[in-house]
């Protein structure tokens, strides 16, 4: 039995769906209202594409008006339960950190495979000097009766 895209896409945005009711989404924040955009969003999708399911549609709002009854979550709550702890901005400290680390890593192998290059480069042009020099060379020795490599 093939599965089609179609089914694929809405077993991702059910799987979405379910994740945000436990409240342990993997690809947007935990805090928030829940919405149709969060799903579609935590589902991976580009920018609405839920709409083209609106059968989940229905389903997902019945879901939404259900949680948000029993919750009585609104986006300003939680916004205000979910404060900044100490350790999310040491974390983020260092993920910066590693991450200005790791810019500078990549721009000094940059510049070490450009000069790598102009040195193939030049290292190619002495070269190919040398081969015109050899040419002309043998041309003179055998007056011409040999063919030049032509470049």
């Amino acid at each position: 039995m093939k599965v089609s895209k179609r089914q694929i896409t809405e077993a991702r945005l059910k799987a979405a769906l379910q994740r945000l009711l436990d409240g342990k989404p993997e690809k947007v924040k935990a805090s928030g209202k829940l919405t149709l955009n969060r799903i579609n969003n935590e589902a991976g999708l580009s920018a609405s594409y839920i709409h083209k399911f609106p059968e989940f549609i229905e389903e997902a709002e019945k879901a939404i008006t259900a949680y948000q009854y029993e919750h009585g979550d609104t986006y300003v709550e939680s916004l205000i339960e979910t404060k900044p702890e100490g350790s999310t901005i040491d974390k983020l400290k260092a993920r910066l950190k590693n991450e200005i680390k790791l810019k500078k890593t990549y721009k000094e192998q940059r510049d070490a495979f450009k000069a790598v290059a102009d040195k193939l480069v030049e290292q190619e042009a002495s070269l190919i000097f040398r081969v015109y020099e050899l040419q002309e060379e043998i041309r003179q020795i055998t007056r011409g009766s040999i063919t030049p490599i032509n470049r």
